[in-house]
Order: C-alpha cells, then structure tokens, then sequence
C-alpha cells in the first residue's frame, strides 16, 4: 500500500480523534443527541474536514440491541453513558473513530471498562495471518467468555478504501457504499486475509445497555499499527484538547 494513503488516513483519524475529545469537552446537561451531533458538525471544519464519510452518530445510554442511530428527545443527564461516532472526510482520506463517555458525576459502570478492553483485544488480535472473520469469531468468543455479547451485531466493522481508481468518483460515497458488501466487513463467514485500512467496532452489550469504540487499523505486509494513535495502550481514550 502506497506510504502516502496510510499517512493520510493517519492523520485523518488523528483529526476525527481530536473532534470527538472536543464534543466530549462540550457535552452539558439538558442537550438532545441531536444537540451534540450539531457541535460535531460546526466543529469539523475547524480541523480540515470539508466533507463526511457519514455524519456525527449520538446514542444516549445504548440499548443492547441498538436497531439505528436516533435523534431521540431525551436530553442528557448525569449518569448517562453517551455514544458518540463520527467519519469526518478531507479530500485525501477520512477518520471513523468512535467513543462511549460517562456523563458524570459519579463512577463509571464496569460496562465501559469492558467495552474499551474488547476493542484493544479485537485491534491486537487483527494481522495479516488471520482470515477477517476470525476476528469477529474472536470478538464474539471474548464477550462470551465473559456473560455479554456483541448485542446481536453481524459485524464488527468494515474495509476502508482510499480516493483511487472506482471510490474516487463521489468521493467518500462510492467508499461509504462498498462497506455494505458482506467481503468488505468484519463479519464471521468473511475467508478474506486482513489487508488493507480497517475500522474496527465491536459493541459489547452487558444487560440492558451497550456501549462501544471504534479505532482504525492498517495490515500490510509487515506493516501494522493504529492509526492515529501513538501506541496501542492508547486505544479507547481520548486526546487533550
């Protein structure tokens, strides 16, 4: 893979990391989830972003089976755990990066802990000798062994694709539309090697709630790392703003 599309992607998740450390810095008591999607959109301009994978996502304590993203009328309140996941594009590349926050005060419930672990144990498993399905297999096996699942996810995330050859045109919608095909998920009858640009979502469901982050990963060759990220402890966490 060209060493200029994985710098790009890099620093294009690097910038859709900083956007969600600054909504997160922004979230008040009394704010709808549409509320908090609009401070994503006003604020990705403001880190090079002219353009959208896909919009800002805002769940409000996510169900366990969360069936699409709302706009729901609920307004934030302390205790909340808060979803939030945002694809901001350039012309170069795009970020898919996602968080869960507690809305405190108070402590955080486990779930959250657990959540940000099964996304660090998916990441460091992914290399290029796995089939791209053993890791949703081990994903799911993961959250088995420990009482939960993946709320009844059939994947855990998708191939990204750079702005050449077919995805260019319309770039990113030709990229966002081919992670509707089965052969570019992280899904468990899914024979392909990992190679190439990934984001990686694995949602971790404990009882009635659910919670999730999402990261990028690169596999080529010998070349694996996450992308945006300084070191893979960093997973799940979030940039000083």
């Amino acid at each position: 893979m060209n060493v200029a599309v994985i710098d790009a992607f890099d620093a294009a998740q690097r910038g859709a990391l900083l956007l969600l450390a600054r909504v997160v810095a922004r979230l008040e008591a009394g704010q709808t989830e549409a509320d908090v999607a609009r401070i994503a959109t006003e604020l990705a301009p403001e880190l090079g972003f002219d353009r959208w994978f896909h919009k800002p996502h805002v769940r409000f304590d996510p169900p366990a089976r969360p069936a699409c993203w709302s706009r729901s009328r609920r307004k934030l309140a302390p205790g909340t755990l808060v979803e939030i996941d945002v694809g901001p594009a350039n012309p170069e590349a795009f970020g898919d990066a996602g968080t869960t926050v507690f809305f405190g005060p108070g402590t955080p419930p486990p779930l959250l802990a657990h959540a940000r672990e099964l996304c660090r144990a998916a990441c460091g498993y992914a290399n290029r000798w796995k089939c791209t399905g053993e890791v949703f297999v081990f994903a799911d096996a993961w959250v088995r062994n420990r009482g939960a699942s993946l709320g009844g996810a059939r994947s855990i995330g998708h191939r990204c694709f750079p702005p050449s050859g077919w995805a260019a045109s319309g770039w990113p919608t030709l990229a966002r539309a081919a992670i509707v095909m089965r052969r570019n998920q992280i899904q468990w009858f899914n024979p392909r090697r990992m190679n190439g640009i990934f984001a990686v979502q694995p949602r971790l469901a404990e009882g009635e709630r659910s919670c999730t982050f999402e990261e990028m990963i690169v596999i080529d060759g010998e070349t694996r790392r996450v992308l945006g990220r300084g070191a893979e402890s960093e997973i799940g966490t979030l940039p000083a703003v």
